[in-house]
């Protein structure tokens, strides 16, 4: 019976007494019902599940926490009597117990050794001399190592005998050497060919007395030298032409500064578009021409009334 009410004490006592009535048998009953009881909750409380036919009691609130005590379903004795006596439980009892369940498969087998039968174990007088080399026989007396000859094996290196252990042993400083993921050396070193690989290959030349760095460069298709500064300061692209910081294309700087400057020494003949030459008189003239593959010299005749600086309005 859940019918459990809280009576303040301004109530007179006849007033309460339906309330006080219900609350005895609400006790008395241990809070029977079909569910656990949810307001007024007192700590060690009880209560009987009638639909369970088994006993509860609150161990804990919020959250409720009802601990099962006992089942009242069957006989108390039948219970305790499927309990094992605390006297009964000794090591020959657990043996006992354990014997009955010992054997193959059970993980409990006496008969194993690291999980293996005596019967993956060789007996203590037994060995391999009629299959395998034999226990009185020496190491010498083996043609073979895994199916190789001594012959196979390394046994000294660079005439480095093997170490007490018998490894072999290789004199090599390694001080020495040149790290692949990049070293600094202080000697000269000689190389039939080498290929510098990069989106821009540069190999860099330091001037320790001048404190500078000149640059041999290949980017976009050109190859060159940069100055100290990283810029260009000469380079050729894949066809042979030439560019200086200083003048530009070689190729062209020559023809409009030097190529239509060429006289024919002692003839009177003039040159024509000489370069800082002033008036052009009438008469026989020389030019250069690139022909691509060569450089020509010809002469023509050039006529002309101006002697004004080419002003043919004078």
């Amino acid at each position: 019976m859940q019918n459990f009410t809280d009576i303040p004490s301004s109530r007179t006592l006849s007033d309460s007494l339906i309330e006080i009535l219900n609350n005895d048998k609400t006790a008395i009953s241990c809070n029977s019902g079909t569910t656990f009881p949810t307001t007024n909750l007192q700590i060690g409380m009880l209560c009987y599940r009638t639909d369970q036919l088994k006993l509860y009691q609150l161990i804990g609130s919020n959250p409720d926490n009802w601990r099962f005590i006992m089942d009242l379903s069957t006989g108390i004795d039948a219970q305790f009597a499927a309990k094992l006596n605390a006297a009964a439980y000794t090591a020959a009892d657990v043996l006992a117990k354990l014997l009955t369940v010992d054997g193959s498969g059970t993980g409990l087998d006496a008969d194993l050794l690291d999980g293996q039968h005596a019967s993956a174990f060789a007996a203590a007088g037994h060995n391999h001399n009629t299959a395998y080399l034999g226990i009185s026989a020496k190491a010498a007396d083996a043609d073979k190592l895994d199916g190789y000859d001594s012959t196979a094996f390394v046994r000294s290196v660079n005439g480095a005998g093997p170490d007490a252990s018998g490894n072999a042993t290789v004199n090599v400083d390694l001080s020495s050497r040149v790290a692949k993921s990049g070293d600094t050396m202080t000697g000269r070193l000689t190389l039939p060919s080498q290929t510098v690989v990069g989106v821009n290959p540069q190999i860099d030349f330091q001037d320790t007395d001048q404190g500078t760095t000149r640059y041999l460069h290949v980017n976009n298709n050109l190859m060159g030298f940069l100055n100290t500064g990283g810029g260009w300061d000469m380079y050729a692209n894949n066809s042979g032409q030439v560019w200086a910081a200083n003048y530009g294309w070689l190729h062209d700087y020559f023809f409009r500064q030097v190529a239509n400057c060429a006289a024919n020494p002692g003839t009177g003949d003039n040159a024509i578009n000489c370069y800082g030459g002033g008036n052009i008189t009438s008469g026989r003239i020389h030019e250069l021409i690139d022909e691509g593959g060569q450089i020509r010299l010809r002469s023509v005749n050039y006529l002309t009334n101006c002697n004004c600086n080419c002003n043919c309005n004078c």
